[in-house]
């Protein structure tokens, strides 16, 4: 029995060498058989083999140009979407959607106003350059308007008590001149109704957004 598998094994092995030996006979052989070629067919197979690193070449460069192409369309492609998303921000925080900040306007009110001397107000700083107008914790947006309600002054629903804050975001020192100008909104107000009215600048005020769902039933954008 270990006879056998000892021959077995020998044979493998001289197998395994003999296929090695075959591999390197034939790889030996091949620089013979191209050598013994004809000129002519030497002449055509070198034409064949540049034909075709030329296309190799072209393909490669076809392949690189491509790969820049995307790249740059990438690149445009992600600057175009910035673009359109600072974009989008800034038109959903004029169209009052979106919460904003910055510097602008502070009108304390105390007293007995009517629907419209606050619609008055309001229309007021829109004209001064107001971009962003709320009053007290309400939003005003291009929809909204002070209605006189039973017991008392509402915009988009929520009442207005007798002392409220409107706060009106843009240039502090335009709508201050706007509002104080002699025969401006303020000093008729003041002539006819039992009111304090008191403009000031502040350096930061933010806004929230509205609460009401601006989306158009009717309308549709244009294609």
């Amino acid at each position: 029995m270990r006879r056998s598998f000892s021959q077995l094994s020998l044979f493998c092995v001289a197998l395994l060498i003999g296929l090695l030996l075959v591999g390197q006979l034939r790889s030996q052989a091949r620089p013979t058989e191209i050598s013994s070629l004809p000129a002519q067919d030497l002449s055509t197979l070198i034409e064949t083999l540049s034909a075709r690193n030329r296309e190799l070449r072209a393909g490669l460069a076809d392949t690189q140009r491509q790969l820049q192409q995307y790249r740059q369309a990438q690149t445009e492609g992600q600057s175009l979407l910035s673009v359109s998303t600072q974009d989008l921000r800034r038109i959903t925080a004029f169209a009052g959607t979106r919460g904003v900040q910055g510097q602008g306007l502070v009108i304390d009110v105390a007293g007995m106003l009517d629907a419209v001397a606050v619609n008055d107000l309001i229309n007021e700083l829109r004209n001064a350059g107001a971009e962003a107008i709320a009053i007290d914790g309400t939003r005003v947006t291009a929809r909204s308007v002070a209605v006189q309600a039973r017991s008392a002054i509402q915009i988009d629903g929520v009442p207005i008590g007798e002392r409220f804050s409107i706060r009106a975001v843009g240039d502090p020192d335009g709508l201050l001149s706007a509002l104080q100008r002699p025969g401006g909104t303020i000093a008729q107000l003041r002539q006819f109704i039992k009111a304090t009215i008191d403009a000031r600048q502040a350096a930061q005020i933010e806004l929230p957004p509205t609460r009401l769902n601006l989306t158009p039933t009717v309308a549709k954008p244009v294609e």
